[in-house]
């Protein structure tokens, strides 16, 4: 079977490619592409797929865009972390997918409901992508910022939020850390950015760290129940989080 992975978080790819292995012996994961930009440039290629497993949110926009500029034909599950009121457009548009976190149980049925129906061609797959993306397009506007405003020395930087792997303080002042380990000003105190962020995507750790779920690279226990968590790019001090805020973590992981 050949597979191909449209995801930008690395723990998801990994995690996604380990399930498909432990479930499906003969599976090969032809190329993993992290982009609207690069998924278009190798899908036109027509390269042979069996299956493709698709990100929604990807660092350059929603992977749906792709069916805009590239004939898919090849059946496609969608790994969103969509909220319930979103995710009734992919069920009125027909379209598979999967929630995030990704649970083998949910990936095996995925795998299960794909062979019934592997070898009759899906020639509604490209209006209902279309249809669903003209929807979620219409949605009600999100109420988080999309983008902060920063400056290095005399230069003022729009960042979008989804560029930014962390916001911090140090020596009292205010940063952003992009994904591009870039240390940015920011003219804003973190009890304000908290208020400002999207909650899915962001967690307040401690006083010091706001941080982006797409750039954790590692969780792991420490002392008197507390976490710590290692990002990228690496912080300039430990992450911790308390105790007391560490089920609050939990919980937002698995969200």
């Amino acid at each position: 079977m050949n597979v191909l992975i449209i995801e930008d978080e690395n723990i998801a790819v990994q995690r996604l490619t380990e399930m498909l292995h432990d479930l499906e012996k003969d599976v090969r994961i032809v190329n993993v592409l992290d982009s609207v930009k690069t998924s278009i440039a190798f899908l036109q290629q027509a390269p042979e797929l069996d299956l493709i497993f698709m990100d929604i949110e990807l660092g350059d926009g929603q992977s749906l865009e792709i069916f805009e500029k590239v004939s898919i034909d090849t059946p496609v599950i969608f790994i969103t972390a969509y909220q319930e009121h979103a995710l009734k457009a992919f069920k009125q548009n027909s379209v598979d997918y999967l929630l995030k976190p990704l649970h083998k149980s949910e990936l095996k049925a995925a795998l299960e409901k794909y062979k019934r129906l592997h070898g009759r061609p899906d020639t509604q797959l490209q209006k209902n992508v279309l249809r669903l993306l003209e929807e979620m397009k219409a949605m009600d506007p999100v109420e988080f910022k999309e983008r902060f405003l920063a400056k290095t020395g005399t230069r003022m930087i729009s960042v979008p939020a989804r560029n930014i792997a962390y916001f911090y303080t140090k020596e009292r002042c205010q940063y952003i850390k992009t994904a591009t380990n870039d240390d940015l000003i920011l003219d804003k105190a973190l009890d304000e950015v908290e208020n400002e962020v999207d909650k899915k995507a962001f967690f307040r750790a401690n006083r010091q760290f706001i941080i982006n779920y797409n750039h954790i690279e590692k969780v792991q226990s420490w002392f008197a129940g507390k976490l710590k968590v290692q990002v990228r790019p690496a912080a300039h001090e430990e992450i911790i989080i308390s105790r007391l805020r560490a089920a609050d973590f939990k919980k937002w992981l698995g969200e």
